[in-house]
């Protein structure tokens, strides 16, 4: 008896047609990514960070039309941050920060194109005399 109960169990659940699949007709998001690279008065040197007093890199990346699309906050010593975006033109800002987010620089600004599948690099150099 058990085992026809267990049968006609195992019978109903597979003749309701439950499966799990995978969706073909998934909308693709074509995506790029944006490298920023940095300098501190020309150099790559962890030093320079720590001698200007520097924690972090405020980065805002906005379309040509000033739209906000993202804000990161990498640490100084990195010196470059990857996002990953649509393609697509943007403007990317980026200011050098203290450790209570203070703005130690003048905003250095680019503008920048992303490819699908493609990785973009930002060139940003603060120079002395940008530093506040």
């Amino acid at each position: 008896m058990l085992r026809h109960l267990c049968s006609c169990l195992f019978v109903s659940v597979f003749a309701t047609g439950c499966f799990v699949g995978t969706d073909d007709t998934v909308d693709y998001a074509p995506v790029g990514t944006l490298v920023v690279d940095w300098t501190v008065d020309g150099t790559k040197d962890r030093a320079a960070c720590r001698d200007f007093g520097v924690d972090t890199v405020d980065i805002v990346v906005r379309t040509r039309s000033g739209a906000f699309v993202d804000e990161i906050h990498p640490v100084c010593e990195r010196f470059e941050a990857a996002l990953d975006l649509v393609p697509g033109r943007y403007v990317v800002e980026a200011v050098l920060q203290d450790i209570d987010g203070n703005d130690l620089s003048t905003p250095v600004e680019t503008s920048e194109r992303v490819y699908d599948l493609e990785t973009t690099v930002s060139a940003v150099d603060f120079p002395a005399d940008s530093l506040l």
